[in-house]
């Protein structure tokens, strides 16, 4: 039977369940009169002066039972001894007597209903996200929702990420068209200033691989000062020796703005310039076969060395093949072959040495003058395949581009 309970919300200690005779806990034995089979719940009688319990809506979960008197929290109260009920069939747990779990102390819509119900006048029932109750302190931040951190929309975060992307593309593509229209222009400024220092009658160099450095371009233009022109001069005639190239590089290349914008471009004013000129022997040997003594030049160890044979009047022996060693030397921005180590050849096979007879062979200047850029030539060396001089010119000016360049009269 079920028995009431005191006002210090438990029962009798002769309270008793006793299920009727045949019948499980919780469960009749027979139908209603309806015919519908019905669960006998055994309920108890809600204390005098208690609070009811808020009716909880279909599908939550919670605990049966009201809540304890406010009488069983006086202060100075000593709380009775925690037991376990017996096995209920009706709830399906055992919940400590005279005390409330920890679980619904730290979070108290559990005992109105479950969390999706809230007690009497909360602000929710359902615990926050954060397990440790998301406020501070102990216990602190019971009910209370954490702050949600603030994500900015993919689609927005992409946009802002790709325009200044496309931006920085757009100007590199525009740099670099704007260097190419650039090299074409100063290809026809450096033609007209190479080929104004051809004999007329000769056939013209070639002018190409025209280039600009430094990055950006478009800075250069701006400020109406380029860094560095790279060029290449190839097959210049002169009239005593065939140039077989010249790679120049130009700096300080002097184009005003306004010019740029006008695309009327003058006379251009440049710093300084350097270059590097090549001779093979061939040529060479073209040029010495115009002078006396039939002369030809020979390179020995991979032209780290460069014998010179001839033939000149020996005394005594009349005239005789003679032959040495020549070495290049550079004299106020002129060439000079300068044979040594004359000996005495084709005579019984022998090589003897002439002594003091060693000027039968004269020095030579070899004309590499009137370089274009205005070029001054300061040192020489050899290799396998030629001669290499170096070339320095300051202060230069380029002429105004032509269509049709103008050669020199001869």
């Amino acid at each position: 039977m079920n028995q009431e309970r005191g006002e210090d919300g438990r029962e009798p200690g002769d309270a008793t369940r006793v299920p009727r005779p045949g019948a499980s806990r919780g469960w009749p034995e027979a139908p209603d009169a309806d015919g519908s089979a019905t669960q006998h719940i055994p309920r108890r009688t809600v204390p005098p002066g208690s609070t009811p319990v808020p009716a909880r809506p279909p599908g939550t979960f919670g605990p049966t039972d009201p809540p304890p008197p406010a009488s069983s929290y006086r202060p100075g109260r000593v709380a009775p001894t925690a037991a376990a009920e017996p096995w209920d069939e009706t709830r399906g747990w055992a919940r400590p007597t005279g005390q409330d779990s920890g679980y619904e102390v730290l979070y108290p819509a559990a005992a109105y209903g479950g969390f999706d119900a809230a007690p009497p006048g909360s602000g929710g029932g359902r615990p926050p996200d954060d397990a440790s109750g998301a406020g501070p302190g102990v216990g602190g931040g019971v009910g209370v929702e954490p702050p949600t951190r603030w994500h900015p929309p993919r689609r927005r975060v992409i946009i802002l990420t790709a325009i200044p992307l496309v931006l920085i593309l757009l100007l590199v593509v525009f740099d670099r068209v704007a260097v190419s229209v650039a090299e074409r222009e100063m290809a026809k400024q450096l033609r007209t200033s190479v080929v104004e220092n051809v004999a007329c009658g000769a056939p013209p160099p070639t002018v190409k691989d025209v280039s600009i450095g430094g990055f950006p371009f478009l800075t250069q233009v701006l400020f109406g000062k380029f860094q560095n022109i790279g060029v290449n001069v190839e097959n210049l005639s002169t009239p005593d020796l065939r140039i077989a190239s010249i790679q120049a590089h130009l700096k300080g290349i002097h184009v005003p703005f306004s010019q740029i914008v006008r695309n009327d471009v003058g006379e251009v004013r440049v710093d300084s310039a350097q270059a590097t000129v090549r001779v093979r022997y061939d040529d060479l040997n073209t040029f010495l076969a115009t002078q006396p003594g039939d002369l030809q030049i020979t390179p020995t160890d991979n032209g780290r060395r460069v014998e010179i044979t001839g033939t000149a009047d020996v005394p005594l022996l009349g005239s005789q093949r003679v032959g040495g060693v020549t070495t290049f030397e550079v004299r106020d921005n002129k060439l000079i072959l300068v044979p040594t180590e004359i000996t005495l050849r084709g005579l019984l096979n022998l090589n003897i040495p002439l002594g003091g007879l060693g000027e039968l062979i004269p020095s030579i200047p070899i004309p590499v003058g009137e370089l274009p850029f205005q070029l001054d030539i300061t040192k020489a060396s050899t290799d396998a395949s030629g001669l290499s001089l170096s070339a320095v010119a300051t202060n230069l000016v380029l002429p105004k581009a032509e269509k049709a360049p103008r050669c020199k009269p001869s």
